[in-house]
This record gives C-alpha cells, sequence and structure tokens, in this order.
C-alpha cells in the first residue's frame, strides 16, 4: 500500500509539473521585431521595450524561445518579486 500511494504521489508531480511548463510555453509575451533584438518580455510596459524601433508583436512564449529569444534582464527580475 505505502508503494502504491508514493508511486501515485510522483506521478502526479509529474504530471502538475509537465502541465505548468505548458501553461508556460503557452504565455504571450512580447518581442522588439528589429535585427538586433534577442530578448523576450513578460510584458508590454517592459522599460526595456520602451528602446525598440521596429514592430512589437505579441507571440507565444515557446515561439519566442525557438527563435533563439531569451528572457529580458528586467522582466527576470521582475518575476522574482
Amino acid at each position: 500500500m505505502k508503494h502504491t500511494t508514493i508511486i501515485l504521489i510522483a506521478a502526479m508531480a509529474l504530471l502538475c509539473g509537465s502541465a505548468s511548463a505548458q501553461i508556460k510555453k503557452n504565455a504571450k509575451v512580447y518581442i522588439c521585431t528589429g535585427k538586433n533584438a534577442k530578448t523576450y518580455h513578460l510584458n508590454r510596459t517592459c522599460d526595456a521595450l520602451s528602446n525598440c524601433k521596429a514592430e512589437i508583436k505579441q507571440i507565444s512564449m515557446a515561439e519566442a524561445i525557438k527563435k533563439g529569444r531569451h528572457l529580458c534582464k528586467n522582466c527576470k527580475g521582475n518575476a522574482k518579486k
């Protein structure tokens, strides 16, 4: 009985973790479409986006990562708060 309970708890933890990761990948983020832009932003009002001279687009986090973008340092710092 103990082994069954442990296995069920472990399975639930794995399923919840993968669902959480999937939700994050589907989250919408913002990118500057300028040729030198390399980051994505968690919100449209990020100070770093004010430097964008090109179009700002909203895309999924998964798509941003696929394009080789990484999380903006400002957004990363604000997410920890």
